[in-house]
Order: structure tokens, then sequence, then C-alpha cells
């Protein structure tokens, strides 16, 4: 197998969604027990009693055999897992709380290791009773600023976390006010009542320590290995991270082109995120590089085939947008070749808010559809031998009633264009369902004009005729234009090779002097038998080789059937 074969088929190095679940659920158990832990606090505010209470329940959980492996597993899978992360960073260059909450989240076994040490050791390997009474008697107040600092350090940390693991839920803005007045008033209330129980301890109750000066001695030899150990893998990881740096610099080297023309060069290793984030070039990233919410993705222009492929979580969140085969994750993908890129989100525009809608349409997406173009014949001549009032209800009634029967049909009104409408079919369903939807439209379009013709038979010389082109492939489906005036949103509209056709072959029926015209790609997308057409290929502007088709004289008379029913 050739190198760049190789490079096709295994999967990105980056790609370390599994990696991030691993810090997230952990996480989540470590502040579930932090939680806990500062609201027990907070009850000291109330009484001693409350205090131990609360205790006794979170003893009960966190110290049962499922409860201790669950803590434990949780702190020692965290803190693995996120010094990996810190020393595969490749860029120094981050957001203020990403900057916070790693800084906070370094510092944190040093504090914290001191305080487990001080409680659970001594109950597991001295048997001591480490109730609050104990544990305020040892800490306050000498421990005081250690407790109010790893208090602080714990607290931020996860709350950064947990905000941004939320903020890309489409609910979280409309409850943030809640979570930001709780992720305020726990720490305040918890210091407090540690406060208030710590000066209350040593009035109200009397504190005779088993713990032998051996024991003590013992306690503190260990925290002070347990310190210098933690401060040691801390600088080991610090170190690693900056030689590799230095290293790096003497590596095979990729460059990296941007659409706006920018060009940088990197050793290979960091994602194209970092990438650009290490050169100084606005990279959009909601999430913070977690493969969450894929506002980083890019447009490969060139090399695509010798990146690596995307794997299974990348290609979920990828398509979950409608993103096509040459759009990737920038905080996921590692080029080890020269490309082209061109990122599609503006970063300094994209918001939370544009994730939560999970709007794919607005970023534009490319997908197969059914395109159908109609518009009235002689349509000019009818409104010049017409006042302005009369051709307006007029064609007030054609395209309020077609329209209907388009929806109907399950089709999205793209826009009127004067006597002309313009429809896509297959935006959720899929190409086959597109283009049966499509087909029975045409149909009842034809039904629905017999009816027109009937009531306005009063208003009109000579009955409304129609032409109906219909076309199935590939398009560009985006919110094109300005929000109006109201603030309301564009509209979704296609755009390509697909569209054009679909006029042509409408524009076509005055030539065949037919109502309906429909492409052979739409007749085998659908999947269905179709009698009563007549088989051409014509000539279509702006394509070389002609355009197989199906006309019509009238759209009713389109015969469709299932495959199976035809083989009875």
């Amino acid at each position: 197998m050739s190198a760049t074969e190789t490079s096709r088929t295994r999967p990105t190095s980056a790609a370390g969604t599994w990696r991030h679940n691993v810090r997230l659920y952990s996480g989540l158990v470590l502040f579930a027990f932090a939680a806990g832990h500062l609201v027990n606090h907070a009850l000291g505010i109330v009484s001693l009693d409350a205090m131990d209470a609360m205790r006794t329940v979170r003893v009960f959980i966190w110290r049962s055999v499922p409860g201790t492996i669950a803590l434990y597993g949780a702190m020692i899978l965290h803190i693995v897992f996120s010094l990996l992360k810190f020393v595969q960073r490749r860029s120094w260059r981050m957001t203020a709380w990403e900057g916070v909450q790693l800084a906070f989240g370094l510092a944190i076994p040093l504090l914290l290791l001191r305080h487990t040490l001080g409680t659970r050791m001594v109950h597991e390997v001295f048997g001591v009773n480490d109730d609050y009474t104990f544990a305020l008697w040892v800490m306050w107040p000498a421990e005081a600023y250690r407790q109010a600092a790893l208090i602080l350090l714990v607290w931020v940390h996860g709350c950064i976390g947990i905000h941004f693991w939320l903020r890309l839920k489409p609910w979280y803005s409309r409850v943030a006010w809640v979570l930001n007045g709780f992720a305020v008033i726990v720490p305040i209330l918890s210091f407090a009542g540690f406060a208030v129980a710590g000066r209350a301890v040593r009035v109200e109750r009397e504190f005779v320590t088993t713990l032998t000066q051996e024991n003590i001695a013992t306690v503190y030899r260990t925290m002070d290995i347990a310190l210098w150990a933690g401060v040691g893998v801390i600088t080991a990881a610090i170190a690693y991270r900056l030689g590799r740096s230095v290293l790096e610099r003497f590596r095979t080297t990729v460059t990296v082109a941007y659409a706006d023309g920018r060009t940088v060069v990197s050793e290979i290793g960091p994602t194209l995120l970092e990438i650009s984030r290490s050169n100084g070039i606005p990279h959009a990233s909601v999430c913070g590089g977690r493969a969450r919410c894929s506002t980083c993705r890019v447009r490969v222009l060139e090399g695509l085939d010798e990146l690596p492929v995307p794997d299974v979580a990348d290609l979920k969140v990828l398509e979950r947008v409608g993103a096509g085969a040459n759009v990737r994750l920038a905080c996921q993908l590692v080029p080890a070749s020269d490309v082209s890129v061109a990122t599609l989100l503006p970063a300094m525009q994209v918001t939370v808010s544009d994730v939560a809608a999970q709007d794919k349409y607005l970023w534009g997406v490319e997908q197969t559809v059914a395109i159908m173009f109609a518009d009235i014949r002689g349509f000019t001549a009818l409104s010049e031998a017409k006042l302005p009032y009369d051709v307006v209800f007029v064609l007030n009634q054609y395209l309020g009633q077609m329209s209907g029967a388009i929806a109907d049909a399950g089709g999205y009104v793209d826009k009127f264009i004067g006597d002309g409408i313009m429809a896509i079919f297959g935006m959720e369903g899929g190409p086959e369902a597109g283009a049966r939807d499509a087909l029975a439209a045409a149909r009842a379009m034809g039904g629905v004009l017999s009816a027109l013709n009937n009531s306005l038979a009063a208003d009109l010389e000579k009955p409304l005729n129609i032409g109906i082109g219909i076309h199935t492939g590939s398009a560009i489906l985006g919110r094109i234009g300005v929000s109006d005036a109201s603030g309301a949103t564009q509209r979704i509209t296609a755009l390509g090779d697909t569209v054009n056709t679909a006029s042509r072959l409408e524009s076509a029926c005055k030539g065949l002097k037919c109502q309906l015209i429909i492409s052979r790609a739409t007749a085998e997308a659908s999947t269905l038998v179709i009698g009563g057409g007549t088989a051409k290929q014509i000539s279509v502007k702006g394509r070389e080789r002609k355009v197989p088709i199906l006309a019509f004289k009238w759209s009713v008379d389109m015969d469709l059937a299932e495959q199976d029913a035809a083989v009875e």
C-alpha cells in the first residue's frame, strides 16, 4: 500500500472525540461531587447538625464501593486525559476563558491532593471519623485560605466546562440566567458556611484527636510528597510541551493556503484550527475546538485526496449540517501535506445562537433535490389587454392556488418570478421522495388549472395555459440575501446547474406544445413507472449533451405507478 493510500484510509490522529467524552463525563461526575460538597458546606450557615446530616447522605453515596470507584475513577481519568490534552496542544493561543480553565485545572490537583489526604486517608488508614467536627478543627482557621482557593479553583474550572458543554444546547440561553446565579451563589454560600461553622465548632464542640504525633507526622509527610509529586508531573508536562515545540521547528512542514490569499507554513501535527490560531488567522470555533458545534468547518479546495479520512464521530457532526464530501472540521483535521482551504463561517460574527439553531441552510448545503419551474403561457399579451387591477387579481388567484398545490404535495415555494413559480422538492425526504412529490404536484397543478379556468371564465378571454419543467440533481441550498425590515430571516433558495436545467425545460414546453416536461433523471429518481408521456432528447442552453426527457401534453395525463404494480 502506498503512502498516499495509507493517508486516505487511516483515521486522523486528532479525532479525539472519544477523549472529549471521557473528559466530559468524568468531569460531570467530579462536578456532581463538588456541587454536593459545597452545598454541604453552605449548611454551616444553618447549623453544624445540618452539615453532619447532609454529610451522612454524601458519605453513603460516595464512600460506597460503586461511589468510590466512580469518584476516584473519574478523578484519575479526568486528570490523565486533561494532561494528555495539554501536552498535545499545538498552539498557546486560546480565549481568556479557556486560559483560565486550563490554569485552574493545572492548579487544582496541588490543593486537592492535600485536602483528600487530610480527610479520606486519615479515615481509611487511621480510622479517624473525619466528620465536620474533625475537618473544621483541623482546617479553621489555619487552612482557611487553602480551602477558599480550592473552592474557587474547582468551581470556576467546572462551571467553565459546563458552560462550554451546554451553550450549544438550544434551551441553554433561556435558563442561563438561573445557572449563572447558581454558579455565583454556591461558592459564596459555601465559604460562608465553612467560616460560620468553623467558628461555631470551637465554641459548641470539644475535639480530641485519636491521631498520635507519629500519625500526624506521617500525614504531613505524605502531603508534602504528594504536593511535590504533583508539581513534578505538571512541570514535566509543561517541559515536554515546550521541548516538543522546539524540536518540531526542525521537522517536515506543510503549507496551508487560505482562500483569501494568505499562506502559512506549519510543522506536521497541529490541527488546522490550531494552525489558524497560531498564525493569527481568524477562525470560527464556538465550542472551542471540541468537535461539537461544526462552526470551524472548512471546504478543502486542494489536497483533499491526501488528507486522512474523518472518523465516525466527525462524520456525524458533518452530516448533521449537511456538509459535502470536501468539507472537514478544522479542529479535527491534521494536514500532513500541503492543502488549500476556505473557511465557511465568518469568525467574528458566529455566535452560540447560530449553532443552537442548527440551520444547515444558513451557511449553505449541497444536496440532491427536484426543482420545478412553472409559468403562464402568453401572460404578457393577456396582461396588456386588462386593467392593472384585473391583472393582479388573476395573478393572485393563480399563484395562490398553484403554490397551495405545491405545498400540499410537500414542496417548498422558493420564489415567485412575475407569473412564474420556482419550487424545491426533497429538502427533507431525499431525492426519491422529492421526485415523487414534484410529479404529484405537477399532476395536481393541471387539475387546479382546469378549476381556475372555470372560475375565472368571465374574466378571461381565453383559458390560462401553463408550462412546467422538473429536473432532479445536485443543487446548493442556502439562505441568500438579507433579512427584511421586520427581522425575518432570508428564504431558502437553490443554486446551480439543476436549477438552470429545470428552467430550460419549462421554457421548452412552448416549442414542444406541451404542458409538462420532466427529465429522465427525475423519472429515475422517483423509481415510479411513468406512462402517458413522449420520450425525447432536447438541447438545453448551457449543456453540451442533450437532456433525455418525458413530455406530456397535459400534466393530468401523467400516469404514475409503483414498480411492483407494473411487474404484476
